[in-house]
């Protein structure tokens, strides 16, 4: 993205007086550490930047936190990976009025968002992203009225995030759903064909993934055309999910063609229902999100984000 399109997107912070910022930190993530989060509020106040710093005890409390209207910050940055993100995202489109913009400060197990908008995780950088106050438009899509800013998923890959050990998560992070991918794609599997209203448009298929972003699992380009700075929706179909379909999905996804296989339909969609024969395990930003059915929307709202100078990666 040219320099001239962010500088006409972005939104300065603080323009009529010091900055003041909300740095909230998820202890239970994977990728939490006393020292990077007080790394990072020392180098916001070392710009300038009045800082705050809260610790999560319970999951919904950055969600809380965010939809205060008593939490009078400039800017909300959410520590921990993008279940973490999700609740500050969930948080800011329930508050009314003014909202605070959003900056991401990656420690979690996985980062796609980060990722996404071309984040750095170093201390330094992100307090000067802060400091910039260049935003992009954050747009995000609703299931079940529950708030998404990646995507949302039914079938194999939602399977392996309701299967994985919560331990091993912490533990080994990414390492954790590759081995729990590989234990359930070779396993026998009863699930029900999904059945998917997109549109109008009815579609059969093993697994769906309605996404926001452009990437899944990080760097890997699930739907060229979407992106959550971008607004609409993209339906990623996967028509078969045994072990071998499954491998050359994966092998096309890492190669970016996945648009391109013909075990595979993505399309661009405004809304759609996601249903089966019998409840099938349902995922948001890599969360646990109980079963089919599942209704999905794009969000009117548009909530901005902190991003680099250099801008998101499309």
């Amino acid at each position: 993205m040219k320099r001239s399109e962010m500088a006409a997107m972005g939104e300065a912070l603080g323009q009529t007086g010091r900055q003041r910022a909300l740095l909230v930190a998820n202890p239970a993530a994977g990728g939490y550490r006393a020292g990077r989060i007080a790394a990072v509020a020392q180098a916001l106040r070392a710009r300038g930047i009045e800082t705050e710093t809260r610790l999560t005890a319970a999951p919904g409390d950055l969600e809380r936190i965010a939809a205060d209207p008593a939490t009078t910050a400039d800017v909300i940055l959410a520590a921990g990976g993008d279940g973490t993100i999700n609740e500050a995202v969930a948080g800011l489109l329930a508050r009314p009025g003014t909202r605070p913009h959003l900056a991401l400060v990656p420690a979690g197990t996985a980062n796609v968002l980060a990722y996404e908008l071309g984040l750095s995780a170093r201390p330094a950088r992100i307090a000067a992203a802060v400091a910039t106050g260049r935003t992009a438009p954050l747009h995000t899509g609703r299931a079940n009225g529950r708030a998404f800013m990646l995507m949302v998923s039914a079938g194999f890959d939602a399977d392996v995030v309701h299967a994985v050990d919560p331990a091993a998560k912490r533990r080994w992070k990414q390492l954790a759903f590759v081995a729990t991918a590989v234990r359930r794609g070779f396993a026998r599997r009863n699930q029900p064909d999904l059945t998917v209203v997109a549109d109008g448009r009815s579609i059969r298929c093993r697994l769906a993934v309605v996404a926001k972003a452009i990437h899944y699992g990080g760097p890997f380009r699930i739907a060229p055309g979407a992106g959550t700075t971008r607004p609409g929706l993209h339906l990623v179909a996967l028509l078969k999910d045994d072990p071998w379909s499954l491998i050359r999905a994966g092998a096309a996804l890492i190669l970016g063609r996945l648009d391109r296989s013909p075990i595979a339909l993505v399309i661009p969609v405004t809304e759609c229902r996601i249903d089966a024969a019998a409840p099938v395990p349902v995922q948001i930003d890599g969360e646990a999100f109980g079963f089919t059915p599942v209704a999905v929307e794009t969000v009117a709202e548009i909530l901005r984000v902190v991003v680099p100078e250099a801008g998101p990666r499309t």
